[in-house]
C-alpha cells in the first residue's frame, strides 16, 4: 500500500492537536474521514504512529520521527506553492540574439512569448555574437543566444544545436561545381568584422590553402551581408536557412566547397546565478520553437 499526502495531512494535524476532531476542523472534512485516513496510514506504515492514552492521543516513538518528516515535507510544499506561476510572469527581460539566428526564428519566438506570457516584456539586442556576448558578461543582458560562445566559469552554456553554414554566391558568378579557395580568392568577399565568428570562418577557409582573398568588404550586419550577396556584390558565408527563398528563386546558390564550412553551434548562455523563472520561461520557449522548425541539427 502507498502512503498518500491526504493520510500524512490527517496524521500531522491529529498529532499537532492530539485530536481527531480538531484535525477534521482544520482540514474541513468529516471526523470519520480523518479516522479512515489514519487507519490507512497505519496499514501502509505497518506500525501505529499514534496511540490512545485515556481519552486522548499520544505519539509513539516512531510517530515522533514521522511527525518531523511530515514537517519537512509540508515546508517543502509551502516553498513550491509560494513560487510564482511561470504563466503569470511579468516585467522586462533583456535578451540578446546572434543576428543570423534571430533572422531565422526571432519572430516565432517573440510571438510565442507574447501568447504564453502576455505580461512579459522582452527587450531585444540583435547583433553579432562578438557584440552581444560582452553585454551578457557585463550583466546588461539576462540571457543570450550565441554562435560559438566562449566558456566562462560564471556562465552556463546550454547547447541548442548547430546551424548549417556555407558559402553563398549569386548565380551570376561562373563557378565550378566544387569551389576551392583559389577559385574565389580574386572575387570580392563580404565578411563581418575582424573578431567575429563569420570572419574567422572566412579567413580560416582561405588560410587552409595558404591564401588571403584580394578584397574583403566588411559589414557588421548579417542581413545586409546577405543582401549584398543576393545582389552579386560579392560572396559570403552565412546560414543556409537565410538563403532558402533566394535559392528557390534562382538568385543565389549554396556552394559546395572543399574544404566545407563547418556547421556552427548555437548556445543559450546566462549567468549561473540568474536561472530565474523569466530566464527559464524564455529558454523553454526557444527550445519549443526550435523543435518545430527544420533549422538546427542535433546530436
Amino acid at each position: 500500500m502507498r502512503i498518500t499526502l491526504a493520510q500524512l495531512e490527517a496524521f500531522y494535524w491529529t498529532a499537532t492537536y492530539s485530536s481527531v476532531e480538531r484535525a477534521a476542523s482544520v482540514l474541513n472534512i468529516a471526523q470519520p474521514t480523518v479516522s479512515l485516513r489514519l487507519r490507512g496510514l497505519e496499514d501502509a506504515l505497518g506500525y501505529k504512529p499514534l496511540q490512545r492514552v485515556g481519552r486522548g492521543l499520544k505519539l509513539t516513538l516512531r510517530g515522533q520521527d514521522l511527525l518531523e518528516e511530515c514537517r519537512t515535507i509540508f515546508a517543502s510544499l509551502e516553498k513550491i506553492e509560494a513560487r510564482p506561476s511561470v504563466r503569470n510572469l511579468s516585467g522586462p527581460i533583456k535578451l540578446g540574439f546572434a543576428e543570423g539566428f534571430a533572422m531565422i526564428c526571432l519572430p516565432q519566438i517573440v510571438s510565442r512569448l507574447h501568447s504564453t506570457y502576455p505580461e512579459l516584456q522582452p527587450e531585444l539586442m540583435v547583433a553579432t555574437s562578438a557584440e552581444v556576448e560582452p553585454e551578457l558578461h557585463a550583466l546588461r543582458l539576462d540571457l543570450a543566444f550565441l554562435v560559438h560562445p566562449t566558456e566562462h566559469e560564471q556562465f552556463k552554456l546550454v547547447p541548442l544545436g548547430a546551424q548549417e553554414t556555407c558559402w553563398i554566391a549569386s548565380t551570376s558568378f561562373d563557378l565550378p561545381p566544387i569551389v576551392r579557395p583559389q577559385d574565389i580568392a580574386t572575387h570580392s568577399i563580404i565578411s563581418n568584422p575582424v573578431g567575429t565568428i563569420n570572419y574567422q570562418q572566412m579567413i580560416g577557409w582561405f588560410a587552409s590553402a595558404g591564401l588571403t582573398p584580394n578584397r574583403i568588404d566588411f559589414c557588421n550586419s548579417v542581413s545586409m551581408l546577405a543582401d549584398l550577396v543576393n545582389k552579386g556584390v560579392g560572396l559570403g558565408i552565412y546560414p543556409n536557412k537565410l538563403a532558402e527563398r533566394e535559392v528557390s528563386e534562382g538568385m543565389v546558390s549554396v556552394l559546395k566547397t572543399d574544404p566545407p564550412i563547418a556547421d556552427t553551434p548555437i548556445f543559450a548562455k546566462y549567468h549561473r546565478q540568474s536561472r530565474k523563472p523569466k530566464v527559464e520561461a524564455v529558454l523553454n520557449t526557444v527550445v519549443s520553437v526550435l523543435s518545430e522548425l527544420d533549422y538546427l541539427k542535433y546530436g
